[in-house]
């Protein structure tokens, strides 16, 4: 499959006329010992056919920043701690465990080096790293990559506003579930580049799932991200119209449903399937 440059991707998302939709993918490809939030997690979603890769930074005892999600280290490392308490020295003296609660073979990695292993290969999306912002920015400048990133953060937050009002070089991607909150966008878009902004929808008749809160943000050129992830029972996201419904009954139950609303953007799991359904979907 071909991959994209990140230039190809950020081209389509600022093109408010261009109805292609494009796929994020979720902490990267990853299962079994390939580790989520990893180069190589990131370069197989890349290859499967993702424009965009979404990442989750943290920063250690030491300052490093590392590619790391969850508030504590329960799930990879069997460790009561958090990523804050240990150096990385330490953090790669342990064993990290896979996904079928094996030793892996792959570490934890440095954001320095998932940068140098991304560079000028496609969009980074940067997620959970609100509390090290200055470090994440600090390091995408040395690398001469600011323009290859995006940072997220909850619309409703102030600090984080603040921050990304003062930061005009770089872009963002805000996420809201409320429509009322949807004029902090245009607020935001006066000091920095707003192209989209996540839509976090639980349920059908939600207003941030209506028509007209789709109208409202094509009217003023802000694409709609949403995710279609199925990662629990009781974590619904894209309304129910998720990877799993897609998967079982046929990407039009789900992944279409939600591009027939007018989402543009598809956060998932499995690019290489959302890949295929949109290149089926196309030639039809």
């Amino acid at each position: 499959m071909k991959t994209k440059t990140f230039q190809e991707t950020m081209k389509k998302l600022y093109d408010a006329k261009n109805r292609e939709v494009l796929i994020a993918s979720h902490r990267g490809k990853f299962s079994s010992s390939v580790m989520e939030n990893t180069s190589l997690a990131f370069l197989t979603a890349i290859g499967e056919g993702a424009d965009m890769v979404e990442m989750d930074l943290e920063e250690t005892k030491d300052g490093r920043i590392v590619g790391h999600h969850d508030n504590d280290m329960k799930r990879l490392f069997h460790n009561d701690g958090k990523i804050s308490d240990y150096t990385l020295e330490e953090l790669r003296a342990m064993p990290l465990y896979n996904y079928v609660g094996e030793i892996c073979v792959e570490g934890i990695e440095t954001f320095e080096e998932i940068l140098d292993s991304l560079k000028d290969k496609t969009v980074l999306v940067l997620d959970k790293c609100w509390d090290c912002w200055d470090k994440v920015y600090a390091l995408l400048c040395e690398k001469d990559m600011v323009k290859q990133a995006i940072f997220k953060f909850y619309l409703k937050d102030e600090e984080p506003m603040e921050w990304a009002k003062a930061h005009e070089d770089c872009i963002f991607i805000p996420m809201c579930g409320d429509p009322q909150m949807f004029p902090k966008l245009l607020e935001l878009g006066e000091h920095a580049s707003v192209p989209a902004v996540e839509i976090l929808p639980h349920a059908v008749d939600e207003p941030i799932f209506s028509e007209e809160s789709f109208k409202w943000l094509e009217d003023h050129e802000i694409k709609v991200w949403c995710n279609s992830l199925s990662l629990a029972k009781r974590l619904v996201y894209g309304a129910g119209y998720d990877d799993l419904k897609s998967l079982r009954y046929g990407g039009d139950k789900g992944w279409g449903e939600l591009i027939r609303r007018g989402v543009l953007i598809l956060q998932t799991d499995w690019p290489y399937e959302v890949s295929c359904y949109l290149k089926e979907h196309q030639e039809a």
